[in-house]
């Protein structure tokens, strides 16, 4: 898994960012479609950091429809075209697996499922990554038990 991983980083960046679910790598954010969405996953009550430049592949001059600035949880999706994007195109463009049993580090324990949330309320479907981002939405997903307090973003920094 990490090598596939590796090699499809690799690609990116040498190809200057293949396409990833239909999202393209590109020289400027576009404008048609301009929302942000906070992740947050927690092991356990702790967080776990969602890294920094996801999208934005090293040497490639681009970056994805869906990528991150920061290691904050913010996803930006700054598109060129007006459609839907998943949490599961995020997690695709970002490499780990995304299910109802795992999100990235993140496992849920044997026979469990992990806890998600989508704006404070518990988010009862079957698979996570069929979750639309929307502006200013909040999506945490955790194994516990500890169960942790999701931080409240200050939307009001970022437009």
């Amino acid at each position: 898994m990490a090598l596939a991983l590796a090699t499809l980083l690799l690609a990116q960046s040498f190809f200057g960012g293949l396409p990833i679910d239909g999202i393209h790598c590109d020289r400027q954010e576009g404008a048609a479609e301009h929302v942000h969405a906070l992740l947050v996953l927690y092991d356990r009550g702790h967080r776990v950091t969602i890294p920094d430049n996801i999208g934005i592949p090293a040497g490639a001059e681009c970056l994805y429809w869906l990528h991150t600035h920061s290691d904050d949880g913010i996803i930006h999706i700054e598109s060129p075209v007006r459609r839907a994007f998943t949490l599961g195109e995020f997690f695709d463009v970002w490499g780990p697996e995304l299910s109802a049993t795992r999100a990235g580090s993140v496992a849920a324990p044997r026979g469990k499922r992990l806890a998600i949330w989508v704006n404070g309320e518990r988010w009862s479907g079957r698979d996570p990554r069929a979750i639309v981002l929307r502006d200013h939405q909040t999506i945490v997903i955790q194994n516990g038990p500890p169960f942790a307090q999701p931080p409240q973003p200050d939307w009001s920094k970022l437009g």
